[in-house]
């Protein structure tokens, strides 16, 4: 049994079901009303939801000001109530996940490219490899050991791009991007292995 320190409504259902804030003054349940900070120590105004309240900080989205009740944590953030509802609402990635697209996408560009570029290093050598005389075998085996190292970096980018593509976030072009990349370098470097193993 949970008894509300400010509407003193009792609530009967378990701590899990209720949640942080009463359901009828959407105060904190589990904060003594004596221990409240009564003299913010900058004058913000009255909080927007209780008037009769002095507000203790700013909302970090919209500006309003709020109370010691209504200041919540979102995502280390200061943010009031009404914010929290419409970023649940509108199913707003967090922080973390937008970062993390963000550093999966970029490195999936990066490793996409990083393929490309091993395996046109390659190309030009594999070409000439039946029309030359002889041919080192070192410089053989460093070509064969280069293009079938580009296929590390592409299937690791193309890994991080459907990684990226997954989560929410603003970097999903960017994802498609590096999905499109290295997807293109390993069917390449496929096609090049089918077409050798056909002729050969």
């Amino acid at each position: 049994m949970i008894e509300c320190p400010f509407c003193y409504r009792v609530f009967r259902q378990p701590p899990e079901k209720i949640g942080a804030r009463c359901p009828k003054c959407r105060m904190p349940l589990y904060e003594d009303p004596t221990k409240r900070r009564k003299n913010p120590e900058q004058d913000h105004g009255p909080c927007q939801q209780h008037p009769e309240t002095a507000a203790v900080a700013r909302c970090i989205r919209c500006e309003k000001p709020v109370c010691q009740s209504c200041k919540t944590r979102w995502h280390e953030e200061t943010v009031c109530p009404l914010c929290i509802d419409n970023s649940i609402a509108a199913d707003e990635p967090s922080p973390q996940e937008a970062q993390t697209q963000s550093r999966q996408a970029w490195v999936s560009v990066i490793l996409g490219l990083s393929a490309w570029m091993m395996l046109l290093l390659t190309l030009g050598p594999l070409a000439t490899f039946g029309q030359a005389g002889q041919v080192k075998p070192i410089l053989v085996f460093l070509t064969y050991l280069c293009f079938l190292g580009s296929f590390v970096p592409g299937i690791f980018g193309l890994g991080h791009a459907i990684g990226a593509i997954r989560l929410r976030g603003d970097h999903g072009r960017l994802a498609v991007i590096g999905l499109s990349g290295a997807g293109a370098q390993l069917g390449l470097a496929l096609g090049v292995i089918i077409l050798n193993l056909w002729h050969n």
